[in-house]
């Protein structure tokens, strides 16, 4: 259900005249001294919120969505939508919405015009070594977006790109702590020289060791590493200022989620398709 309402939701025009009072429970967080601009913008957004739920529920009865908090971004604001029903959270997603209130834009599918010099770190890298095309991505062992990125396009770059694209993975983790326990696994593995297979192994199970990290220690093992090494580097969380470091650099890069990509600098957030990829890439070979 997740997917879809994101899809449902996807840069529709909300194009509201009539206005409506202001949820004080939604938007507690303006006070006596927010600008005109937040106080025209809190008005836009109950009035879009109110087109979404119509929206949401012609498909889903009993669905609804709710803001958690948001802040401006330019002649944007971004803003976190939960969505809900009476068992609780389904999701909570991230959209650009204008100050108007008429335009809404999902993170997930939004590329920067913003440059900035990324440093690739000591961060594993495949590809080539003096590529005429570099990405970093910020990623996180559990997004399921990164998955479907590492499965099902990153293979694929490192395949039929392999002399003129390098890859830098760099850790992102915003899933809590098994997220960051997974980055620090994947380290351990790279110091026996498996960090490849590991993270791959790491995303093709994801939904199996999230709840469960002991699984971590069972992946060395499949993939003939010394497992007592592992474990004593895992346990000694001798990686976690390394894996924050990474999360730091990245929030200092203006990453706010995973997957991101800065290719050749350029930040491109979210999923994309290997048609996609190939696109930015070639763009950059000529």
């Amino acid at each position: 259900m997740k997917k879809s309402i994101g899809v449902l939701l996807l840069g529709f025009l909300v194009g509201i005249a009539v206005g409506f009072g202001i949820s004080t429970a939604v938007f507690s967080n303006l006070g006596p001294k927010a600008s005109s601009d937040e106080k025209e913008f809190s008005k836009n957004l109950e009035k879009a919120l109110q087109e979404i739920n119509r929206r949401i529920q012609i498909d889903y009865p009993g669905v609804s969505a709710r803001v958690k908090n948001y802040t401006a971004a330019g002649e944007f604001y971004i803003v976190n939508i939960e969505f809900y029903d009476k068992n609780g959270t389904i999701s909570v997603d991230k959209y650009y919405i204008s100050k108007d209130g008429k335009l809404i834009v999902s993170a997930n599918y939004m590329i920067s015009l913003e440059k900035v010099h990324v440093s690739e770190d000591d961060d594993p890298w495949i590809g080539a070594k003096d590529a005429k095309v570099v990405i970093v991505e910020f990623s996180d062992y559990a997004c399921p977006y990164c998955a479907k990125f590492a499965l099902e396009v990153e293979k694929k770059i490192v395949e039929n790109y392999k002399n003129t694209v390098k890859l830098v993975f760099r850790d992102f983790p915003v899933h809590g702590e098994s997220s960051y326990k997974a980055a620090e696994a994947a380290n351990c593995a790279r110091e026996q020289g498996k960090f490849w297979e590991y993270h791959y192994l790491l995303f093709e199970r994801q939904k199996e060791w999230y709840n469960n990290v002991s699984k971590f220690l069972d992946y060395a093992e499949e993939l003939g590493l010394n497992s007592e090494k592992f474990r004593e580097c895992l346990d000694s969380g001798k990686y976690r200022q390394e894996v924050e470091k990474d999360f730091m650099d990245g929030v200092s890069y203006g990453v706010q989620g995973t997957p991101t990509f800065f290719i050749n600098d350029d930040m491109v957030i979210g999923y994309r398709s290997y048609e996609e990829f190939t696109r930015l890439i070639e763009e950059r070979l000529k």
